[in-house]
């Protein structure tokens, strides 16, 4: 009440002078006249919303002219609660991740030396031949780039893809904007992208990426308590464990003519390696997997990527420096107890993203020296594509036939001049644009015109 009686009617008044989308009603306080409640109280009635008779407040004349206010509160309309709970964005802004970018780079690096070290596939097409190498070093080479890479950098491919889907669909729905068929046409493309890449070299992943990125789209729909139970169920890989206990293979080797692909790859032309990669290399990439549960762990990837996109975890923000901490020892520990490979490869994986990310947020000097990997993540598409033609040209019978004349050490050396070719490129092409050749077509053709895709969130 005022402490000037000569004013009437100072009361502190609430006034609803208008609603934003979200159902809540701006309340203010503000004088009011004789007559303004007797007025806007049928005005509000007619907007046909129901108003408990507590949630208006009532004057008790205290002396002439003055009144008190008994209850004062925020009427909020309730949005309508959904038949099925579903994750919502919490409007954060998903800023550049540059650990994220050298991450990605990390991945795609290491698998350029997997693929040199095992010649783009075509390693056990030559033991017979004597082949240039390091005699008795050759082998503890190969076991150190198998413990590293093998399993290792497709996991944490996967994971970042993973990441990916979070951002651009999270990024969307801030807008008001379903992404889930936009990100249907991207994974079509990708799986185009993918055949265009499994007739250069047979053991494409990008393919059943492109498969298994459908199905991101109902379960990154769901709240995190249930994709976490997703998660749970894939970690355990059922896959593979059926494969043990039951005794059988998940196999699809068994195809008409799926033999006579090492074969041409070793000694065809261009065309021919073309033609028999095109044909049974995205199912043989396929077939491997399921065998080695690499199925099953790449949608676990995929969901996980997410799960740290939700919880921000690459952010260095609050106690995530705690918790990949934890992730370090857990990773470091299941890497020697876990019983089967695909399990083991998740958990070193989990220790090398922990490792980075640590040393990235805690260590200048570290992301000083590993910054350079971040032009080679920015373009890691393009640079996907690009091994698998300088490999297949370095290796193959239709290039220089490489798998013939060295062993896993020279094999690897060329792997890293591989990589040093295309980081070069990265710098060159990154010093005049925002995005690799491959990336940018990508993304143009993702966000083609098509008002089919354009889809508003469901209120």
């Amino acid at each position: 009440d005022t402490t000037d009686k000569g004013l009437m009617g100072f009361d502190g008044s609430q006034w609803i002078p208008g609603v934003n989308p979200n159902g809540q009603y701006l309340v203010i306080d503000r004088w009011r006249g004789c007559g303004i409640r007797e007025l806007c109280l049928p005005l509000f009635r007619l907007t046909g919303m129901e108003i408990p008779g507590n949630d208006i407040y009532s004057e008790t004349p205290r002396q002439p002219g003055t009144y008190s206010l008994r209850r004062q509160r925020t009427i909020t309309k309730q949005p309508q609660t959904p038949q099925y709970p579903m994750y919502r964005t919490t409007n954060r802004p998903n800023t550049r991740i540059e650990v994220a970018d050298a991450l990605r780079g990390i991945a795609v690096a290491g698998i350029i030396l997997f693929h040199a070290r095992e010649h783009f596939n075509l390693y056990w097409s030559a033991l017979d031949l004597p082949r240039a190498g390091f005699g008795s070093w050759e082998q503890p080479v190969a076991d150190m780039l198998g413990f590293l890479l093998s399993g290792k950098m497709y996991a944490i491919f996967a994971l970042l893809f993973g990441l990916s889907f979070f951002i651009q669909s999270d990024n969307q729905a801030q807008r008001g904007n379903d992404f889930s068929l936009r990100f249907a046409w991207r994974m079509v493309l990708l799986f185009g992208i993918g055949l265009v890449n499994a007739a250069i070299y047979n053991g494409d992943v990008l393919t059943y990426y492109a498969l298994f990125g459908l199905l991101m789209i109902p379960i990154g729909k769901l709240p995190n308590r249930w994709v976490w139970v997703i998660a749970a169920l894939l970690f355990i890989q059922p896959l593979e464990l059926w494969q043990y206990f039951s005794g059988h293979t998940l196999s699809i080797r068994g195809i008409e003519g799926m033999e006579t692909l090492y074969p041409t790859l070793a000694t065809g032309t261009f065309a021919e390696s073309a033609r028999v990669s095109l044909l049974y290399g995205p199912l043989s990439s396929f077939g491997w997997g399921l065998e080695h549960g690499r199925g099953t762990q790449t949608l676990l990837m995929f969901v996980l990527g997410m799960l740290a996109g939700r919880y921000r975890l690459f952010y260095d923000e609050g106690q995530h420096r705690r918790i990949w901490g934890g992730l370090l020892a857990v990773g470091i520990a299941g890497t020697w107890l876990v019983p089967f490979e695909a399990m083991r490869n998740l958990m070193t994986a989990t220790a090398i993203v922990s490792t980075v990310v640590l040393l990235w947020y805690g260590w200048p000097g570290f992301r000083r020296a590993l910054h350079g990997m971040t032009f080679f993540g920015r373009m890691s598409l393009t640079n996907y594509l690009l091994q698998s033609l300088l490999g297949t040209a370095l290796f193959y019978n239709w290039g220089l036939g490489l798998y013939r004349h060295v062993d896993v050490i020279y094999g690897t050396l060329a792997g890293v001049g591989i990589i040093l070719v295309q980081y070069l490129f990265c710098r060159l092409w990154l010093r005049r644009h925002t995005h690799g050749p491959v990336e940018w077509v990508w993304k143009k053709l993702t966000w083609i015109d098509l008002p089919l895709f354009d889809r508003k969130i469901a209120s």
